[in-house]
């Protein structure tokens, strides 16, 4: 009754609404279900290829204990040389997924005689490959660390991160047939074969930080690919091999989950140490380029030192008095800088510190920057007078084409016409006010007894002869009687 009561206009305006949220209501759904079916993994699961695979490459035994060996040793002289392709090529043919993903696997499917076997395997593998490096590493006369050994030392929370997404790929394209060849990706994505590398590598060199800072990186990558296996095992509701009771199952998760945080804490730790290393890096290089300025002094070679917090400068050219250095270093503070060290270091000063502090290479640093700096100067200033050069050129003919032979055209003209008395030269400034030229202009003293008609005449004449004469498209004749 409501409804009928409604003006016609309000009831149409009514329908109208309801018929936008409706469509609203359709297109909504089908959005979500478009998403749904966009990031849905469990549709084109294969379970069974997936335990299959993951349990046939659990076993480390025969043909897979050969192959771990030789890859150790490759990705160990890939290490040793500092070859990054080299390095890659052993984690392509290493076999320690299989172990890794079977722990993850095994707890999440309840399976304990599938976990003790993955771990059994794992801590094999991870013993023969440091035995492996180690011998090489004793063997090999090159015992410098190289880039490669280095950035295996101080793992960070970016290792957690590549080891967790890469675990996740791992998994997930392993539960679809035809995707194993990702396996090979995660492999070297996570780098667990420069760790143990690295490991035998200190353990060789007694370089005990390389060993610890190794292994570490190896646990991080170990558990959070296993955990990454977990988690996507008990998504996808694989079938449990033992069933436990739902506290049980919630108690394991939590051990789990805490676990992921105390093996994260060391990398959270030496991320934000890190991340306050390149702000010092970065707060010093502004205050740099910022305050450590002096007129006829350049700035040569900086050092700069976050752990100890000590900014070394060095400098060329004039000698920097101290109340400049003194204001230098109460303007730290502005830049985040307090509590540090600055040290000037000054080409004048001839104390044995500074002469070690700089070394060949830097002196020869020094003549190279100072080489370039001056080549730089040259090319430039050269360039300079070129352009000028040009510009000069181009006057010049510019004032040869505008200059008038004035006595041999006065002459010629005197000739020509006989009635001038007198004649003038020069250029004046003209402007309409909307631009301004320059006018060349012929001033015209007649002799009195020209009639004016014939003056008229002659002055047409005179206009004529002499664009022709001086090649000029414009000029002026003023006549002065």
């Amino acid at each position: 009754m409501m409804e009928e009561n409604l003006p016609k206009e309000d009831q149409i305006i009514e329908q109208k609404e309801k018929v936008v949220k409706k469509e609203f209501k359709e297109f909504w759904e089908v959005g979500i279900d478009f998403i749904k079916e966009l990031f849905n993994i469990r549709k084109n699961s294969d379970k069974d290829f997936t335990r299959q695979t993951i349990l046939e490459n659990i076993p480390f035994r025969g043909h897979t204990a050969w192959l771990l060996i030789f890859s150790i040793m490759v990705a160990s002289v890939g290490l040793n040389a500092d070859s990054t392709p080299v390095v890659i090529g052993a984690m392509l043919i290493s076999p320690l997924m299989g172990p890794i993903m079977g722990a993850g696997f095994a707890i999440g499917t309840n399976d304990i005689e599938t976990f003790k076997k993955s771990a059994v395997n794992f801590l094999v593998m991870v013993t023969l490959s440091i035995i492996t490096s180690y011998l090489y590493f004793k063997i090999s006369p090159f015992d410098t660390a190289s880039s490669e050994l280095l950035a295996r030392k101080s793992p960070n929370f970016f290792d957690v991160m590549i080891a967790f997404f890469g675990g996740l790929a791992g998994i997930v394209a392993l539960t679809k047939k035809g995707f194993f060849n990702v396996i090979s990706g995660v492999a070297i994505a996570t780098a667990l074969m420069p760790p143990l590398c690295t490991a035998g590598f200190g353990l060789a060199t007694a370089q005990f930080d390389f060993f610890t800072g190794a292994m570490y990186l190896l646990l991080i990558n170990s558990f959070f690919i296993s955990l990454a296996t977990f988690i996507v095992i008990k998504y996808l509701h694989f079938p449990v091999a033992r069933y436990i009771n739902s506290a049980k199952r919630r108690r394991i998760s939590r051990v789990i989950y805490v676990l992921a945080f105390l093996v994260m804490i060391p990398s959270i730790l030496s991320f934000v140490d890190m991340y306050q290393q390149e702000v010092f890096k970065r707060n010093a290089n502004q205050f740099i380029q910022k305050e450590i300025k002096y007129e006829g002094t350049q700035v040569i070679k900086t050092q700069i030192e976050p752990q100890s917090k000590k900014i070394d400068v060095y400098l060329i050219g004039e000698m920097v008095p101290d109340a400049v250095i003194k204001e230098w270093k109460s303007k730290l503070k502005e830049f985040g800088l307090s509590k540090v060290d600055l040290n000037i270091y000054q080409s004048a000063d001839k104390s044995s510190e500074i002469e070690q502090s700089i070394s060949e290479k830097v002196k020869q640093q020094i003549l190279d920057k100072l080489f370039k700096e001056n080549k730089k100067l040259l090319e430039s200033k050269k360039e300079q007078i070129n352009r000028l050069t040009q510009e000069v050129s181009r006057l010049q003919q510019e004032l040869t084409k505008e200059q008038i032979p004035f006595e041999q055209i006065s002459k010629e003209m005197k000739m020509i016409f006989p009635s001038i008395k007198e004649v003038s030269f020069g250029k004046t400034l003209s402007t309409n006010f909307k631009k301004t030229d320059t006018l060349p202009v012929f001033m015209i003293r007649w002799n009195r007894s020209i009639p004016y008609r014939t003056k008229k005449k002659e002055i047409s004449k005179l206009q004529k002869w002499l664009k022709t004469r001086t090649q000029l498209d414009t000029l002026k004749i003023i006549s002065l009687n």
